[in-house]
């Protein structure tokens, strides 16, 4: 499941109600106050922050990118502390939209946590 939902998101080129539901089923096992259903917010954006702020509190999000249509040029890292260099654990991922590359960066910490 877990090479399979990173081929996935992979080549998603947005982040659907289904993607996100198997991220925070996934996400469960590793981070036991994953909620069950974000996907139920309306926005994307908002699902996935939900799904941040319960997998990873208190955890910095630094995101940049060049907003250009169709699609973008994210970057995002997620990082327990932004003042040392020296975290265990970083998740960084690239995507067109937002969400998408929010999604991807926490998927890498939850690989990388298990």
């Amino acid at each position: 499941m877990t090479q399979d939902l990173t081929a996935r998101l992979a080549t998603a080129d947005t982040l659907d109600a289904d993607l996100l539901a198997e991220i925070c089923t996934a996400a469960s096992a590793t981070f036991p106050d994953a909620p069950a259903h974000p996907e139920v917010l309306s926005d994307p954006t908002e699902a996935v922050m939900y799904l941040i702020t319960h997998c990873l509190p208190g955890w910095h999000i630094h995101l940049t990118g060049q907003a250009a249509e169709p699609n973008g040029h994210w970057r995002c890292s997620l990082r327990k502390s932004d003042a040392h260099d020296d975290d265990l654990i970083v998740g960084t991922a690239t995507g067109p939209t937002i969400p998408l590359t929010l999604a991807r960066a926490l998927w890498d910490v939850v690989r990388k946590s298990a």
